[in-house]
C-alpha cells in the first residue's frame, strides 16, 4: 500500500469516528430546545469569546517565537503568525498536519525542519501539564461532582475495554519504543534510514534544548499561564452566552476547558464530535444531573467549537491573502 492511499485510509478512518461521535451526542436530542437555546443566545459573549481566542492565537505565536529566536534570530513575528494560522486551518481538516505545516514554513538553513519540530514537541508537553494542572486543580475545588464523572465515564470505560492486558500493552509499547531508538542509534553508520532517522532525532532533541537556551523562560511560562486563562474565558463566555447554563462559574469553566482538551487526544479532525460528546456529557452529568447529553449542554459545545473554527478559518484566509500579497511584491 503506497503511502498516498494510507493517507486516504487513515483520513476516512478519522471522519468516522468523528461521525460516530457526533451520532452518539446528537442522538435523542431535543431539537426544539435546542433550537430554543440558539434563538436566545447572547451573541455579545460568543463574540466575546471570539477576541479572547484571537489573544490566545497571539500568545501561542509568541510563545513559539522565544524558541525559535534561540535557534534563528532573522525568524519573524509575521512568518510565525501567518504559518501558525494556515496550519491551525489545515488541522481542522487532517488531525495534526498543521503542525509540520508551520514547522516547513518557518524552517531556515539555521532552524532546520527538525529543530523546529522540536520546539514543537516541547510546547506540547507543557500544554499536557497544563491540562493535567487544570484537571488537578477542578478536582481539588468541586471533589464531589468530578471524582464520580471522571471515574464512571473516563476511566471505567477504559478499564472495562482493556482489561487486565492494559499494563502489558503498555510495557510492550515502552519494550518496543526502546528497542526502537537503540536500533537506530546502534546502526546509523551502517544504515542510511536509521542514519537519517538518528539524524531527525537529533535535531529534534536540539529544538527541545532550545528551552534550555532561552533567556526569558519567566516570560514562556507567563505566556502559557495567558493562553490557558484565556482558553478557561473562553468557557466561561460561552456559558454566560447559552441560556440555563449561565449559572456556572469561572471555577467550572475551568474544568470544561481541560475537558475539551482531553478530545484534542481523539484523531479526529478539528476534535469535531470528540469535543461534543466529551463536553456535552460532561457538563450533561455534572452540572445538569442527567445521565445522558442535554440539548442546552450540546448547544455549548456546538457553539464553542463552531465559533472557534470560524475563527481559524477567517485567520487562515487573512494569512493566506497576506502572503499572497507579499510573494507578488517580492516578485
Amino acid at each position: 500500500m503506497n503511502s498516498k492511499a494510507s493517507k486516504v485510509i487513515k483520513y476516512v478512518l478519522s471522519l468516522l469516528l468523528a461521525a460516530a461521535l457526533l451520532y452518539f451526542a446528537f442522538r435523542g436530542i431535543d431539537w426544539k430546545e435546542f433550537w430554543e437555546g440558539l434563538k436566545t443566545t447572547n451573541w455579545f459573549y460568543i463574540l466575546l469569546s471570539m477576541l479572547v481566542a484571537i489573544a490566545a492565537l497571539v500568545l501561542r505565536a509568541e510563545r513559539w517565537r522565544l524558541q525559535l529566536v534561540t535557534l534563528d534570530r532573522d525568524i519573524t513575528r509575521s512568518s510565525i503568525w501567518h504559518g501558525s494560522n494556515i496550519g491551525n486551518f489545515l488541522s481542522l481538516i487532517i488531525p495534526g498536519v498543521g503542525e509540520f505545516f508551520r514547522c516547513g514554513h518557518v524552517a531556515t538553513k539555521k532552524a532546520g525542519y527538525d529543530r523546529t519540530f522540536g520546539t514543537i514537541i516541547l510546547e506540547r508537553a507543557w500544554d499536557l501539564l497544563a491540562v493535567a494542572f487544570l484537571l488537578l486543580l477542578a478536582v481539588a475545588t468541586n471533589s464531589t461532582k468530578l471524582i464520580p464523572f471522571m471515574r464512571e465515564e473516563v476511566f471505567k470505560p477504559f478499564a472495562s475495554r482493556f482489561s487486565f492486558s492494559l499494563g502489558w500493552i503498555i510495557l510492550l509499547l515502552v519494550l518496543a519504543a526502546a528497542a526502537f531508538l537503540w536500533a537506530i542509534f546502534h546502526f546509523k553508520e551502517k544504515s542510511g534510514f536509521c542514519g537519517k532517522c538518528a539524524e531527525i532525532l537529533h535535531g529534534i532533541f536540539q529544538g527541545i534544548k532550545a528551552f534550555g537556551q532561552m533567556r526569558l523562560k519567566g516570560v514562556f511560562l507567563l505566556y502559557t499561564a495567558g493562553i490557558w486563562t484565556a482558553y478557561i474565558l473562553m468557557s466561561y463566555f460561552t456559558f454566560l452566552a447559552v441560556p440555563g447554563l449561565d449559572h456556572l462559574t469561572f471555577g467550572d469553566a475551568v474544568f470544561i476547558s481541560a475537558v475539551g482538551n482531553i478530545a484534542s487526544v481523539v484523531p479526529t479532525p478539528g476534535n469535531l464530535g470528540a469535543y461534543h460528546y466529551l463536553v456535552g456529557i460532561a457538563i450533561s452529568t455534572i452540572y445538569l444531573g442527567a445521565t445522558e447529553i442535554l440539548a442546552t449542554p450540546l448547544l455549548f459545545a456546538t457553539l464553542s467549537h463552531g465559533s472557534h473554527a470560524v475563527l481559524l478559518i477567517l485567520l487562515a484566509i487573512y494569512s493566506y491573502i497576506a502572503l499572497a500579497i507579499r510573494k507578488k511584491s517580492n516578485s
